[in-house]
């Protein structure tokens, strides 16, 4: 009987490894898009309360594709609004894998989990400087509190899809967070 659990440990190895990268991987997708959905709507709603419908996608395509300056981009440019959402969906899709391993390996080691919500703080913080710095002009056009609203929300959106998805991870936390 022992002798078959040996046997059979180095075979389902494998296949544990298997099934952990496809979950980070479904995890990551899912997360990335709940992301990209969630300040895809918060933008949305605001530019339609403004009267500008679809005005920021335009706006920050036309920044990052045509190097217009906010001043120049006036109207909404299809074409841009398209692909500005293209690149907004992989850049949340990036995200989205990054914390789903993240997540994963807090759930496996539950100690690194402030070390992993200092570091996701520590990118927030970065992502917002430096749109500040590169883009100050763009960010006086959406609004400082715009853009860090749509951060949090969608950054409390994903944390709670991951929650949803694996509600062992709390349990390990407060395990870890009691052992001192």
């Amino acid at each position: 009987m022992e002798s078959s659990s040996r046997s059979a440990s180095p075979l389902s190895a494998p296949n544990l490894i298997s099934e952990r990268s496809a979950s980070i991987l479904e995890d990551g997708i899912l997360t990335g898009v709940m992301g990209a959905v969630v300040v895809a709507v918060w933008f949305f709603v605001l530019d339609t309360a403004r009267g500008r419908m679809l005005f920021t996608p335009s706006l920050l395509g036309s920044v990052v594709f045509l190097g217009q300056s906010p001043d120049q981009a006036v109207s909404v440019n299809g074409f841009v609004v398209f692909a500005y959402t293209g690149l907004h969906v992989l850049l949340f899709l990036v995200a989205g894998l990054v914390i789903a391993w993240m997540f994963s390996l807090f759930e496996h080691h539950p100690h690194f989990g402030i070390m992993i919500l200092l570091l996701f703080f520590l990118f927030e913080a970065i992502l917002f400087t430096f749109a500040a710095v590169i883009f100050p002009s763009l960010m006086g056009a959406l609004g400082s509190l715009a853009v860090a609203s749509g951060n949090l929300f969608a950054a409390i959106a994903m944390f709670w899809f991951l929650i949803r998805r694996h509600p062992s991870a709390i349990t390990q936390l407060r395990l870890a967070w009691h052992e001192e």
